[in-house]
């Protein structure tokens, strides 16, 4: 039996892919290692969103060849779709590079101990070393935000999966025993506008409501000038959907936002998150925020650490601009200094915490539903596992609660960490 060791960089959609990837290699004969391990077959699934990114990319790939290993090396994602040229001439030992349109087809490419295998679609049934599955519902997205180079490494056509054949993944992955589904896509609120019947994310959950006993349904990031209508609405008046909004700002000065290719205002943004917060109360809204775009002042700086702060959002992911050749944005000029970068970054992961502290603080001693997680925290040996509105709370309690949803009472909060106490395991 052949071995294969897979890695994973980026985003939830690249996560998707390589269970996919997982569950059709083992389907043909292949037996998964840990990627630190020996095998016959390596594959990295790369990511390009930043230089960073890109990095990461390339030290597995050296990890690779550090190890002494005459196995086969095979690099695919968006790192591979837009580098192709540039990974074979740096890397020789790269035995082959797939871009995104191909990916799924990689274990055909290796193999052809099952030549059915082509023809049938991705629909998974478990998810590897996760307490959560994710299913992808929607690739590509033809915004072209300045800085971005997702459009070039993913398409600008949308292509979305049949309801249908979505329900039917989530299905088995809910009689495989997961609580929680979380519906991923490269721009998830495009969904649906290219079927034909165009149907809506608010349709597709509809359909879904059946399951609000067995399973709870989170989403991924959704563009906040995208949001389909009746959404708010829907999540307001069902349990099945959690009450967690991922709404990307990137920038809270209007001029920035203009030269990122934003289409809203912090004005609209603001609007729409106070609107969301009438609806759904304990709603928490987390954003991604960039800091050192080119030409961003000290003001323009301090115009988004304002304007987070007064939103109030349960939490931050930042991160610094990155220039990438095939955008807009790689030519404009002045280019903000890595130093500046790096401590506007640092300031505004510090408010984050600020904010998270001020979020969970406010559901102290209320019961909320909770995943409880697979893991036990080694040092003091609580469970752990995320709230409905996505609050991270530990616990004490028995191995009988792993991969269970319980209702747990907030009892504290102190430096990022939030405890709680088990009041009831629920039934399913």
């Amino acid at each position: 039996m052949a071995k294969v060791a897979l890695a994973t960089l980026g985003c939830k959609v690249n996560q998707y892919e390589t269970q996919v990837l997982r569950e059709r290699l083992v389907q043909a004969g292949f037996r998964e290692v840990p990627f630190k391990e020996k095998a016959d077959f390596y594959i990295i699934n790369t990511c390009s969103v930043t230089e960073r990114a890109d990095h990461k990319s390339e030290e597995l790939i050296k990890a690779v060849k550090k190890n002494g290993s005459t196995a086969h090396l095979i690099v695919t994602g968006c790192y591979a779709e837009v580098e192709k040229d540039k990974l074979r001439k740096r890397f020789p030992q790269i035995d082959l590079v797939v871009g995104n349109e191909e990916k799924l087809k990689i274990p055909h490419i290796i193999t052809e101990a099952n030549k059915n295998l082509t023809n049938t679609k991705p629909l998974i049934q478990t998810f590897y070393n996760h307490n959560r599955a994710f299913v992808k519902i929607e690739d590509g997205c033809n915004q072209f935000c300045s800085y971005c180079r997702v459009p070039y490494v993913r398409g600008a056509e949308i292509k979305s999966r049949d309801p249908h054949e979505v329900l039917k993944e989530v299905e088995g992955l809910i009689l495989n025993g997961f609580k929680e589904i979380v519906l991923v896509g490269v721009n998830l609120a495009l969904y649906g506008r290219d079927l034909d019947p165009s149907i809506s994310l608010v349709d597709l959950l509809r359909r879904m409501q059946y399951l609000e006993e067995t399973t709870r349904v989170r989403l991924s990031s959704l563009e906040p000038h995208l949001l389909p209508p009746g959404l708010i609405d829907l999540m307001s008046n069902c349990r099945l959907i959690c009450a967690h909004l991922h709404l990307p700002l990137q920038s809270g000065d209007p001029e920035i936002l203009q030269r990122m290719g934003r289409r809203y205002t912090p004005h609209q943004y603001r609007r729409l998150v106070e609107n969301i917060k009438k609806m759904i109360p304990s709603v928490a809204i987390t954003t991604d925020v960039m800091v050192g775009f080119p030409g961003e002042t000290q003001k323009q700086f301090l115009n988004t650490y304002h304007f987070l702060r007064e939103i109030g959002f349960s939490r931050l992911h930042t991160f610094r601009f990155s220039p990438r050749i095939e955008t807009r944005a790689y030519s404009i000029q002045p280019r903000v200094e890595e130093k500046v970068k790096k401590e506007r970054s640092k300031c505004l992961r510090e408010l984050g915490e600020n904010l998270a502290q001020n979020f969970a603080s406010r559901f102290l001693g209320d019961t909320l539903r909770v995943l409880v997680e697979e893991k036990v925290d080694r040092k003091t040996g609580l469970f752990s596992g995320y709230t409905d509105n996505y609050i991270r709370v530990s616990f004490k309690g028995g191995r009988e609660l792993k991969n269970k949803l319980v209702m747990v009472r907030l009892v504290g909060a102190n430096q990022g960490q939030v405890r709680g106490q088990v009041e009831k395991v629920l039934s399913c």
